[in-house]
């Protein structure tokens, strides 16, 4: 039976190697961001080239309603959710005297804000029926606050505290929650550097997320941490 995954901020990237991974297992994979044009693209050569099926949703993850608008969406094509992947993030890279309130807020916005509307819609699905997975993307700057990014920081920060607490709340209901600390550059799209082994494989990881999905229920891991093969980090 074909589990139904929502990426929720998906971009060329690592968000985009996560949804390929998913439909590659068979999903029906409902892909969440803004641009239209690139989801559309996505969507199609997603059902055109793996075993499962994809659709485009639109939608603005700073509004609640939007975002309610694309799980009833996901539902009357899909059916229940089985799956969430919270990846959306946005965060200008500015220290606290330069860091402007508007765009601080922006990033608490698309990150924490939007997971937290995100789960609320798709977990009563997952408990309702057989369990079910969520997933978080996050990075250094979840456990190590970044000099010069005081947003960025705030924003990863409450996110591994919001998916700490969901875990502990919504294991005994069989939802599997999980943060991914991403501990390094990700390989930018199309690109070939000379250095490839300092930064992360973003098929790699999307594996690993698919390794969350599958894990037995007597081992659950809360959280990953995922970082290139350096002699040094």
């Amino acid at each position: 039976m074909s589990r139904t995954a929502v990426i929720a901020g998906v971009g060329p990237g690592l968000g985009e190697s996560i949804a390929e991974r998913f439909a590659e297992e068979g999903c029906s994979v409902a892909l969440l961001a803004r641009s239209e044009s690139y989801l559309n693209s996505l969507a199609d050569r997603l059902r055109d080239q793996t075993p499962g099926n994809a659709t485009a949703i639109p939608t603005d993850l700073t509004d609640s309603d939007d975002i309610e608008a694309a799980f009833e969406r996901t539902r009357e094509r899909f059916g229940a959710v089985d799956i969430l992947v919270n990846h959306a993030s946005a965060a200008s890279w500015d220290g606290l005297l330069e860091q402007d309130p508007e765009d601080f807020r922006q990033a608490l916005a698309v990150g924490p804000e939007s997971a937290l509307h995100c789960s609320q819609e798709a977990v009563p699905d997952m408990v309702e029926g057989d369990g079910g997975t969520v997933i978080f993307t996050g990075a250094t700057t979840s456990v190590r606050g970044r000099e010069g990014a005081v947003g960025f920081s705030a924003a990863k920060f409450a996110c591994r505290g919001l998916a700490e607490s969901m875990a502990r709340e919504l294991g005994p209901e069989g939802v599997h929650v999980a943060h991914v600390v991403i501990d390094g550059g990700i390989l930018p799209p199309g690109s070939d550097p000379d250095d490839s082994e300092e930064y992360l494989d973003p098929d790699a990881i999307a594996d690993n997320y698919w390794y969350l999905v599958e894990q037995d229920r007597s081992a659950w891991t809360l959280e990953l941490d995922l970082r290139p093969h350096v002699e040094e980090f």
